[in-house]
């Protein structure tokens, strides 16, 4: 990456590769190992962007929720208690039952 300066480093979802793939598409041709991102996105992608990061934040809220637990869980949107511990499985934080359960209502309302 020969004259590329590293701008800004953060998680960012599924949704949001596609969001910006999508625009670098617009502008011209993407790079063999953009377009393999943007095609995977584009089929994993389960959440329009502004309902991604709306997500995100909320989930970030959450005692014992970073962003890129946050991230993951929008990635995969868990269905149940067990989807969701696996995130968090080599963490040195649990989930109380509450979190638990505010985090799956969360997931819910946002595939809504």
């Amino acid at each position: 990456m020969i004259g590329k300066e590293l701008i800004e480093d953060r998680d960012l979802s599924i949704s949001e590769v596609k969001n910006i793939l999508a625009r670098r598409k617009k502008e011209g041709e993407l790079s063999y190992e953009q377009k393999l991102a943007y095609d995977y996105s584009a089929e994993f992608g389960k959440l329009p962007v502004t309902k991604a990061r709306a997500l995100i934040e909320e989930l970030m809220k959450i005692e014992g929720v970073d962003s890129s637990a946050a991230v993951q869980i929008t990635d995969t949107l868990p269905k149940d208690k067990d989807d969701l511990l696996v995130i968090f499985e080599k963490r040195r934080k649990g989930l109380s039952d509450k979190d638990i359960k505010k985090i799956l209502d969360l997931v819910a309302k946002a595939q809504e």
